[in-house]
């Protein structure tokens, strides 16, 4: 191996491995004794591979304990999307924008295949919005449950994963878009909003929970952009 890249090889190594075994999360991967042995390189190499893979959540790294393959994560793909609107590559409208094409198609799916335990836990987590109506924090916590319902719903594990680690870059812009609605009759209809989602998925009409979903994000695009015109960055024409 070329020493400049020999943590990456591992990391290569043992992403084959787990390819090649088809494992599964909670299943081992060779331990640190194990792959100098195999591959002939030093403690080191292989804890920095270890740590890069438990970063990108492919492994969960006990001490004392072999490394296993952990089960998918939204942290490498929220880090990514967080510092890419930090360093102004994307905006929080196009995060929306991603995420309402994403979450039509969701709403869609979960009125599709969704079962009635979905639907009722669903019911449960709409009167949780309304109980937490008008407290802020509460409410991003509990809207976020909500969303990642409809996701289980859906039966694809992927709209959760892409869901989660696009709204976490948002927080600071839905909190801003909470604010602008306050005391208006825009802030009251974001509970209408969620509950026509609700109502459409548990009536299994896939069309309507589309419709209703676009209709949200249109609603959370006016929000963001009364925000920035509160806050005097609104884009200048």
């Amino acid at each position: 191996m070329e020493k400049t890249t020999l943590s990456a090889q591992v990391c290569n190594y043992l992403l084959n491995f787990i390819d090649k075994r088809q494992l599964i999360p909670g299943m081992e991967v060779p331990s640190e004794m194990q792959l100098i042995d195999t591959l002939g390189v030093s403690r080191g190499v292989i804890r920095e591979a270890f740590r890069s893979l438990s970063t990108l959540g492919i492994l969960e790294i006990s001490s004392g304990k072999r490394p296993r393959v952990d089960t998918c994560k939204p942290a490498a793909m929220e880090t990514i999307f967080r510092n890419a609107m930090a360093t102004q590559q994307i905006s929080a409208q196009q995060i929306l924008d991603v995420r309402c094409a994403l979450e039509m198609g969701c709403a869609e799916q979960a009125a599709q295949c969704g079962s009635a335990e979905d639907f009722f836990t669903l019911r449960q987590q709409m009167k949780m919005l309304r109980h937490v109506f008008g407290d802020h924090e509460q409410f991003i916590i509990q809207d976020s449950l909500f969303h990642l319902q409809i996701a289980k719903a859906s039966g694809n594990p992927l709209y959760s994963l892409m869901i989660e680690a696009l709204r976490t870059p948002l927080a600071n812009s839905i909190s801003a878009g909470l604010d602008a609605r306050d005391a208006s009759p825009g802030y009251e209809s974001i509970i209408q909003l969620h509950q026509h989602i609700v109502d459409a998925i548990c009536d299994r009409d896939p069309a309507a929970a589309k419709l209703a979903v676009a209709r949200h994000f249109a609603s959370a695009t006016q929000a963001l952009q009364d925000a920035a015109f509160r806050s005097g960055t609104a884009p200048q024409n």
